[in-house]
């Protein structure tokens, strides 16, 4: 009886640590991974010569647990708070020059992802939480 006691709570405490997490790649070179919400270490510098090239910008958001009616969307913020771009899914796909020409004139941005229902009544109950991935920042 023991043994069936602590093999549940063991099981568990391993569904409890199970994280949503997410990654930020331009092309194949992974810049940031991690399943933490931290505006001070998310921060990641792109220089202009990243942005010469023909590449894309790829934010990927891995859910554990995703429920069924609910939708993901990623997007682009100035540090004004105002909404860029929105893609709707777990992928976030930006071209490179798309990308440079809101970093020359924003010098920061912002990325955020929320989690809504794809009911109007539900979602007009609830209340939105933004959840912060990273911050690009231009390097000259």
């Amino acid at each position: 009886m023991n043994f069936l006691f602590v093999f549940l709570l063991s099981l568990a405490g391993s569904i409890v640590s199970a994280q949503d997490s997410w990654k930020v790649c331009l092309d194949k070179k992974v810049l940031l991974t991690t399943s933490t919400e931290d505006v001070e270490k998310n921060i990641i510098n792109i220089s202009s010569e990243d942005l010469k090239k023909n590449k894309s910008l790829v934010v990927s958001y891995k859910q554990v647990a995703p429920q069924k009616g609910w939708e993901r969307s990623i997007s682009i913020y100035t540090e004004k708070d105002e909404e860029l771009q929105k893609q709707k899914g777990k992928n976030f796909v930006l071209k490179t020059s798309e990308l440079k020409k809101l970093l020359e004139k924003n010098k920061r941005l912002k990325i955020f992802t929320t989690y809504l229902p794809t009911d109007p009544k539900m979602k007009a109950q609830i209340r939105v939480r933004r959840v912060h991935l990273c911050t690009l920042v231009l390097q000259s």
